[in-house]
């Protein structure tokens, strides 16, 4: 019989993080699901922990080690499931997580393909809450995925008849894969949010270069007329782009910032958001750990 739920776990050498990950997910009230190991590695190490398991519904799969984009692709072809939920293998979910979100796709329009929610950043070498990121909208958010990625995707659950639309992740990204997925999704789907935080989104040493991110983030202005062709939308894209490489020493962010304000003379539509995004917890973590792991 097919499960309710594909968890797809993408992982890569890091098996003691990977446990805490696949033990989060079992830890869940709700428990028709399959979980998919994606690894990169290919380690035998790996595919001992999946089988000391002794639990059917954890699937191992090797990939070949051909980034993050293509482990999620893997896996959601390898997906039996109604719905799919990602969850990279150092974040976990917190209870009632999966149990929330099938409840509520329960109840919704099938207008809707896809339930996230509130998440921590969690630091997980000093091992406290840096902050809670909450969602900021529901129903049609095309035009707020346009400018932010306002998801978590180990906070996703998706439907998984939602990829035969709007295709799969798109491998030559090297960061931003998961932003540019759910803004594909949001053209044909309504999104609901629920406001509880139910994933740890941990923050750690470890993780993607501010080299990358911005590379990026360059990629989903390049891949989306609607971004590219849009004044508004884009000076507001070049304007982050431009202080994130300032504050990072490279002063060539100064002609990001003066083509975004000669795109948007007032930042029209932008003002409101850039002052928030001052306050934003995202913005203070991201800030912190681009700064100290740039190249």
């Amino acid at each position: 019989m097919r499960p309710t739920v594909s968890v797809i776990i993408p992982t890569y050498k890091r098996n003691e993080l990977l446990k805490r990950a696949i033990d989060s997910v079992l830890d869940q009230g709700f428990d028709d699901f399959e979980v998919i190991i994606v690894d990169g590695a290919r380690s035998e190490e790996t595919r001992e922990l999946v089988r000391s398991y002794g639990d059917g519904r954890i699937r191992y799969v090797p990939q070949k080690g051909r980034g993050i984009a293509n482990a999620r692709n893997l896996g959601v072809k390898k997906a039996r499931g109604e719905y799919i939920a990602f969850l990279d293998d150092d974040d976990e979910w917190l209870e009632g997580k999966l149990e929330l979100q099938v409840e509520l796709f329960r109840r919704l329009p099938r207008s809707y393909g896809l339930i996230y929610t509130a998440f921590n950043y969690y630091d997980l070498e000093g091992d406290k809450v840096l902050g809670v990121k909450r969602p900021k909208a529901r129903g049609n958010v095309y035009g707020h995925l346009l400018k932010d990625n306002i998801t978590g995707t180990s906070t996703i659950l998706v439907k998984r008849e939602c990829f035969k639309r709007a295709g799969l992740f798109r491998e030559d990204f090297v960061t931003c894969e998961d932003w540019d997925m759910w803004l594909r999704i949001a053209k044909f789907w309504l999104f609901e949010a629920i406001d509880e935080p139910l994933v740890n989104y941990s923050v750690h040493s470890g993780q993607f270069s501010f080299a990358k991110y911005l590379e990026g983030r360059r990629k989903m202005v390049r891949a989306h007329a609607d971004i590219r062709k849009n004044p508004e939308v884009l000076s507001y894209h070049l304007l982050q782009i431009g202080i994130l490489r300032l504050a990072g020493g490279d002063r060539g962010g100064v002609n990001d910032v003066l083509l975004a304000f000669r795109l948007n003379p007032t930042m029209k539509g932008n003002l409101n958001q850039i002052i928030a995004s001052l306050f934003d917890v995202r913005v203070r973590v991201y800030l912190k750990k681009f700064l100290r792991k740039r190249p």
